[in-house]
């Protein structure tokens, strides 16, 4: 099985979020607790299944410029991965039970997004 969906816009980096703990440490968990409303919103739009054991989690980072380091736009998926466990979609996001790839990177001034893919199966994300 295999579940695909987008995050139009962009998400937080680890350069905001840190920057949010330097002002008060609660600004940065309503950063994270906002984040992952919005995009367990875009789950349920999507009527994303659920997966029951292990699962590969693939993103693909299209942000509107080149500004941002991958590593700092990467640390999303931690907004990502939580949503989705929130959701009920995953049961863990453990080294057990959930392994995560940077699928690829672009930049789309027009269109900035994420996409995220769930599969139970590695070939079917290398492949989609």
């Amino acid at each position: 099985m295999i579940a695909k969906f987008s995050i139009p816009g962009t998400l937080p980096t680890l350069n905001q979020y840190s920057g949010k703990e330097r002002i008060h440490r609660q600004a940065a968990a309503k950063l994270k607790r906002e984040t992952q409303a919005m995009i367990r919103e875009h789950i349920a739009a999507h009527s994303v299944p659920s997966f029951d054991g292990h699962v590969y989690v693939g993103f693909i980072w299209v942000r509107p410029d080149a500004r941002s380091d991958k590593d700092n736009v990467t640390f999303a998926k931690k907004f990502i991965l939580d949503a989705l466990q929130e959701a009920g979609i995953i049961k863990r996001d453990s080294w057990k039970l959930c392994s995560p790839y940077d699928l690829g990177y672009a930049v789309n001034k027009r269109n900035p997004r994420t996409v995220v893919i769930i599969t139970d199966s590695y070939e079917e994300l290398r492949g989609a």
